[in-house]
């Protein structure tokens, strides 16, 4: 099923972005603690720079946790007529799963891209049937297959 294997792409590179996050949050706490040691003989502590980026990563890490919870809310075993959040659109253009904003996926040398619903082509393709077209920056395009 093609849907579950897009589904299980993307869960795979999300969880691939959380590992990398935490990844850099031990590192860089670990220089941040060589930094106090070093600098406990010193005056002031050079430890601004590594907390801003500690920030910076744990809010990476917070988003991708939140998009790894909106994927979990899928339901990729539906079928439907019409475009819905979980389908798989093939167009014309394109092809494309209405999730979560990933972007692009390449799959068995497929592309996909892994789009939201507030998207501005998630916008033009939801509630949409095969043969339907849309317009999207000056390029139409049309629905081949909904899965």
């Amino acid at each position: 099923m093609i849907k579950e294997q897009v589904y299980r792409k993307c869960l795979d590179i999300l969880n691939a972005r959380i590992d990398k996050y935490k990844g850099e949050l031990e590192i860089i706490k670990e220089s941040i603690e060589n930094n106090d040691k070093a600098s406990s003989d010193e005056e002031g502590g050079g430890t601004t720079d590594f907390t801003s980026a500690q920030n910076k990563v744990v809010q990476y890490l917070e988003e991708a946790n939140q998009m790894k919870d909106q994927l979990k809310q899928v339901d990729i075993f539906q079928t439907n007529e019409v475009v819905k959040i979980g389908s798989i659109i093939e167009t014309s253009m394109g092809n494309f799963f209405l999730s979560i904003p990933l972007g692009k996926i390449e799959l068995d040398g497929k592309m996909f891209f892994a789009i939201s619903k507030e998207a501005p082509v998630g916008q033009l393709l939801l509630d949409k049937q095969v043969g339907d077209t849309v317009t999207f920056n000056n390029n139409n395009f049309t629905i081949k297959v909904i899965h």
